[in-house]
């Protein structure tokens, strides 16, 4: 099915919203913004200012009621064609770490939390997620969770954290920090603990951000637990629970990569087409020669095929009635091939329309470089394309390490 067949009369509106923003806020200062956050702010906080931030959350405490996972993918594909880094820091303040907390009717949560979020003012969140030890351990399912190495353990009323962890994205800006804890690794699932830890919590300290090659919009950083205290209540949901949880938001995770990833690979194939239109190579346009045509070709059946798996997979997560919920083993395996196709998706386009570009593609003054670069970081993160593998296998057959 189209897109535009897919989509409801709303989700098209806030998809040619979205269009309009990215063109006329994003588009013009795209290499201004990897070189002075304020400017990201800025494009954070007219995004704001248009409702987005507010309307992942209840409408109780002022938000417009949780997206569906289609208009998630909205969203997250059409920034991410500005920059990559915006629509990681909009669907992360948008309800993508409460989303769990309203699966799971964690009001104190709620009312603690959501309040700021659904205010006029940028408010940020954190996924505090990948140990500092042990890395993407504490992703692969095939060791059922046994080697999460942040620690939790009940004293009277409150849980004390202990433990690191690396590169979350919003680490020492966020408000409130959304952290995976294990209460015993002996327990595998069972000892999974999901816990809010606001920001300004004793004993929560924070490393400088991390410089890297892509995403320079989205700020990452180390989080150190020392004995940090929060009260009990601010558990998602219990034993079990919370395990099913925290593979639902990996589930959801892998989409909005694959979101971010089909945005940047559209941003490339837009720049290579019009590129090759307007640069001439023996008398004609670059794009009318047969080897470019192919490549330009080839390049869109990739950007198209990764928009209907992505899609195709939204569909399903906002049918669990037909589907399962997302956090079954099948939903995460279909997850999982969207994520790894995705990814390697981006990265092959942005490559091929370097080459049609030559030596110009690395000049800033033709915009691709940027993606380039930010196309590779959906390769790397949620334990990379090898452990998103171990998710698809198991969609399949139980394939468990011991």
């Amino acid at each position: 099915m189209y897109l535009r067949d897919l989509l409801t009369e709303e989700q098209n509106d806030i998809r040619q919203m979205i269009r309009k923003f990215v063109d006329k806020e994003i588009m013009p200062i795209r290499e201004k913004l990897e070189e002075d956050y304020s400017l990201v702010e800025s494009v954070l906080q007219k995004l704001v200012d248009l409702g987005i931030q507010r309307t992942g959350y209840p409408e109780e405490y002022g938000g417009g009621g949780p997206h569906s996972a289609t208009t998630l993918c909205i969203i997250r594909e059409e920034l991410a064609r500005g920059d990559a880094g915006i629509s990681l820091s909009v669907g992360i303040n948008g309800g993508s770490i409460f989303r769990p907390s309203m699966a799971a009717g964690n009001k104190v949560v709620l009312d603690r939390f959501v309040p700021a979020f659904c205010g006029n003012k940028v408010t940020y969140a954190c996924l505090s997620m990948t140990d500092a030890t042990g890395g993407a351990d504490s992703e692969n399912p095939l060791l059922r969770d046994k080697y999460i190495t942040t620690r939790a353990r009940l004293e009277g009323n409150e849980w004390v954290i202990n433990g690191g962890k690396s590169w979350p994205t919003h680490a020492g800006i966020a408000s409130v920090y959304l952290t995976v804890c294990t209460t015993d690794p002996n327990l595998g699932d069972e000892g999974v603990a999901l816990i809010y830890v606001p920001g300004d919590a004793k004993g929560l300290s924070f490393g400088k951000p991390e410089k890297k090659m892509g995403y320079k919009t989205s700020i990452n950083g180390s989080i150190f637990y020392d004995n940090v205290r929060v009260p009990k209540e601010y558990r998602l949901a219990g034993p079990g629970r919370d395990a099913q949880l925290y593979h639902a938001i990996t589930a959801g995770s892998q989409l909005s990569s694959a979101s971010m990833s089909l945005g940047i690979a559209q941003a490339a194939f837009d720049i290579a087409l019009d590129y090759t239109k307007d640069r001439m190579s023996g008398g004609k346009p670059v794009r009318e020669w047969s080897m470019a045509a192919g490549i330009l070709a080839d390049m869109a059946i990739r950007v198209e095929t990764t928009r209907a798996l992505a899609y195709n997979f939204a569909w399903m997560a906002d049918h669990p009635e037909k589907y399962g919920r997302t956090f079954t083993r099948e939903m995460i395996s279909k997850a999982g091939i969207v994520r790894v196709y995705a990814a390697d998706a981006a990265v092959w386009v942005a490559d091929m329309a370097m080459q049609l570009m030559g030596s110009n593609g690395l000049s800033p003054e033709f915009h691709l470089e940027k993606y380039l670069r930010d196309a590779k970081i959906p390769q790397l993160w949620l334990g990379g394309q090898q452990i998103s593998r171990y998710r698809v296998v198991r969609g399949y057959y139980d394939y468990t390490v011991e």
